[in-house]
């Protein structure tokens, strides 16, 4: 093994308050956006609930309303708390903030060549137009399905 000591000491900045992120704008954005991932864990978390609860509807020869009890429970007791409404809001206006962010992040972060034997990369608004007309077709795809099985 080396006996080679190291007389280097690392610089540690000190770190004047916890809201050292509050002074810069840009630093602000990021905490925000990353706070977003809270509420989408809030979103998955309530669609897990739901599955669960269609999990507890029993095959059984009782009524189908007595059968689907749990999962009628959780669309009109759960769902329909306003509360629970509100903070739906909330999470779907995050999502579309992040989204709006991460699309316009994308272009910096990965690079797309106009062919192999180029190294020209794409103009960023082809980028982003190419995930807007993604967003907007999954979501009126969603939608369609949703609507024509109810």
């Amino acid at each position: 093994m080396s006996e080679v000591k190291s007389y280097r000491k690392p610089y540690n900045p000190p770190v004047k308050k916890m809201t050292w992120w509050t002074e810069n704008p840009f630093y602000i954005m990021y905490m925000v956006r990353e706070g977003t991932a809270v509420l989408a864990l809030f979103a998955v978390l309530e669609i897990v609930l739901g599955i669960f609860m269609i999990g507890l509807c029993s095959i059984s020869p009782l009524t189908p309303a007595e059968a689907a009890a749990p999962y009628i429970w959780y669309l009109q007791n759960f769902l329909g708390n306003p509360l629970i409404i509100l903070l739906n809001v909330v999470v779907l206006i995050s999502q579309i903030y992040h989204a709006i962010t991460w699309f316009s992040l994308m272009p910096k972060a990965v690079r797309v060549f106009m062919n192999k034997n180029s190294t020209e990369l794409l103009p960023e608004w082809v980028v982003k137009s190419g995930l807007y007309a993604a967003l907007a077709g999954t979501t009126v795809f969603i939608l369609v399905v949703a609507f024509l099985t109810v």
